[in-house]
């Protein structure tokens, strides 16, 4: 079956990972319905940095899923409003032995792809004024980027509504999934049927219900983190900044000499802490985050989190933060084996794609582009 012969696709799943499946189908042409359960999308989509964070990505396959992603941000920022900035990253060594990593880190073999340079203080203090904290110095990538989370999902759908070949079905909850000659269907809970020739259902983190026989035994996990936003301010940052701690939990680095940081504390360790501190076009910080992997997950807020984030960003500032004033809590799915990302062809012309991890934001553009060319080839 040739691309020219296949002209409609289903999408199931209005978070990221669906709709960069809708948009990229719409660019190559096909007819897209969108279908989302909720009225807007309400999960780990909405709940994040809107970051696009290459620096973190491991060596080899990874970062080249994330380099071609990178790109296709760039051109949809340029069409879409999504609050899109090439926003480079700093990474903030606030002792000796943070920036000595942070050295060996600017001298990897593929730190050129991911555009990463050390810093001196006053090297940073020059980009970033507003940084008057007591730091040593840190690492600048210049591959990472950031949207606005609650503008990129609304932004993506107005832009595809633009073509008359895109339909936004909300509301749709999916009870079932079948195939047969005619193409691919779901039902929603009232008996209503969507068909297509081609279907990308995207859940993220829902990985039970009509789904539940495809996710049987596959390498995934949920994990639960805690994150939040700050008051506004009027100091600006150009940058979005991460703690060495970050560089704990990102398999970029997982080669470099981490046994040479300091313990984390007690409630940094217990809850694997770092902080990624990105500026809103409000003003406001949005600041995370925590990981547990245990489940079931306790949805209470814990509070002394946040005091921990607010030690580090006051340390980095060299002033006391702004105030903390919006806590919520996320779930997101994430591959457990060495395959960056969970894809399952469940019928002809039809595939689950979930899995991305904390990297779900940074590469689901190019998980799309994986689907579409794969559809080329029937």
């Amino acid at each position: 079956m040739s691309q020219s012969s296949v002209k409609s696709v289903v999408v199931v799943g209005g978070g990221i990972v669906g709709t960069m499946h809708a948009v990229l189908a719409i660019k190559a042409g096909f007819t897209v319905v969108h279908i989302e359960r909720d009225q807007v999308p309400q999960s780990a989509s909405v709940r994040n940095f809107g970051l696009i964070w290459v620096s973190g990505r491991q060596s080899g396959p990874e970062l080249e899923i994330a380099l071609r992603a990178r790109q296709l941000w760039a051109e949809i920022g340029a069409e879409a409003n999504i609050g899109f900035r090439a926003q480079h990253s700093l990474t903030i060594a606030l002792n000796e032995a943070e920036f000595d990593v942070m050295a060996e880190a600017a001298n990897m073999a593929d730190a050129e792809q991911r555009e990463f340079s050390l810093l001196t203080q006053a090297e940073i203090v020059a980009l970033e004024p507003n940084l008057q904290g007591s730091f040593k110095g840190g690492l600048l990538c210049k591959q990472d980027a950031a949207v606005e989370p609650v503008m990129l999902l609304g932004g993506l759908r107005e832009y595809l509504q633009k073509s008359p070949h895109y339909t936004w079905e909300p509301n749709f909850e999916v009870v079932d999934f079948f195939n047969d000659e005619t193409g691919n269907h779901v039902v929603d809970i009232t008996g209503r049927l969507i068909s297509g020739d081609l279907m990308a259902i995207c859940p993220g983190a829902a990985h039970k219900g009509f789904l539940s026989e495809f996710f049987e035994g596959a390498p995934l996990r949920k994990v639960h983190l805690q994150m939040g936003a700050t008051a506004p301010t009027t100091r600006p940052l150009r940058h979005s900044i991460a703690d060495a701690d970050s560089m704990r939990y990102y398999p970029a680095f997982k080669d470099l000499s981490l046994h040479k940081l300091a313990p984390q504390p007690e409630v940094a360790a217990m809850n694997k802490m770092q902080l990624l501190m990105v500026q809103r076009l409000d003003g406001s910080f949005t600041i995370g985050d925590t990981h547990d992997y245990i489940e079931p997950f306790s949805h209470e807020i814990q509070e002394e989190p946040y005091e921990h984030l607010t030690r580090v960003m006051d340390a980095i500032l060299g002033t006391p933060s702004p105030a903390v004033v919006r806590r919520w809590d996320g779930v997101y799915s994430q591959s457990t084996s060495s395959d960056i990302y969970f894809r399952k062809s469940i019928a002809p012309g039809a595939v689950v794609v979930t899995g991305g991890g904390g990297r779900g934001n940074t590469i689901s553009p190019a998980m799309a582009e994986e689907t579409i060319l794969e559809w080329a080839k029937l």
